[in-house]
């Protein structure tokens, strides 16, 4: 379920949805799957959806009736993508990374975007060199985006880390997220950590590129906008452009650990 969109809820919405994205853009997820855990911020959380099944794809929760029947709805479908590809899953000595491999690592797209310095910033080009970590989320988030972010960012910091590491935040809420409420944001994690917005059209079209479920905002019974529902991976690009691996919520610290370095040497 490497592509497709976070559950729709109503034509009020403020992501529309647009047409599906062209086979070339499309990142299959392996059916390899990570070792599961948890981080530590979230490790009650973790072992649950160890028990589930380590489900590859999750969303922002949302606390409402509406928005717990979509969430079923995922979970049966990312329970159905395992139990069809389990039958292929190489064991753990085979595997290069911890994380989601991918079974064909594929060139990462290089959109222009606008940096929280208000300049045009192209996610590839002006990455060269680097490991890339591109996640899609909000600066109002009240749980994922966070985790995620203070996960890596103490694991970015600790000794013997190679320094060609780059995070790229992009927005997926940009009425919201301005590019001074992303930095203000990323700020509490990083000063190292770069924040990208762009047009609604704009951010749609890159998360369908990196083959990212497109976030839509959830609605409770009154038809008021909750919060918004997004792809809970962070897609991982290895210097030489690849996309070799991706990580979902939760991923372990040592599962961070063990991947960065190997992904960062592969040019």
């Amino acid at each position: 379920m490497a592509q497709g969109e976070a559950p729709p809820n109503s034509s009020s919405a403020r992501f529309e949805s647009p047409p599906q994205p062209s086979a070339w853009t499309s990142f299959a997820v392996s059916s390899k799957r990570p070792y599961g855990g948890v981080a530590q911020l979230v490790e009650r959380f973790g072992r649950i959806e160890e028990a589930r099944g380590s489900i590859p794809l999750t969303s922002t929760s949302v606390r409402t009736a509406m928005w717990r029947r979509h969430i079923l709805k995922v979970s049966l479908s990312a329970l159905l993508l395992l139990l069809l590809t389990a039958g292929c899953a190489g064991s753990s000595a085979e595997r290069l990374f911890s994380g989601l491999e991918v079974d064909q690592p594929q060139t990462m797209p290089d959109p222009v975007l606008i940096d929280t310095q208000g300049q045009p910033f192209a996610m590839r080009a002006d990455t060269e060199g680097s490991a890339r970590l591109v996640y899609f989320g909000f600066t109002s988030c009240p749980d994922i985006c966070p985790v995620h972010l203070a996960q890596l960012s103490d694991v970015l910091a600790r000794p013997g880390m190679p320094p060609n590491i780059e995070v790229l935040f992009v927005t997926v809420d940009p009425e919201t997220d301005t590019p001074e409420v992303i930095r203000d944001f990323l700020d509490q994690f990083s000063t190292e950590f770069i924040g990208l917005t762009g047009t609604k059209e704009t951010l749609i079209e890159v998360q369908r590129q990196f083959s990212a479920l497109v976030a839509r905002p959830a609605l409770n019974k009154n038809g008021e906008n909750q919060e918004i529902g997004h792809d809970g991976r962070v897609f991982a690009f290895a210097p030489d452009g690849l996309g070799r691996t991706q990580y979902p919520h939760p991923t372990r610290q040592t599962t961070w650990t063990r991947d960065l370095p190997i992904l960062a040497t592969l040019r």
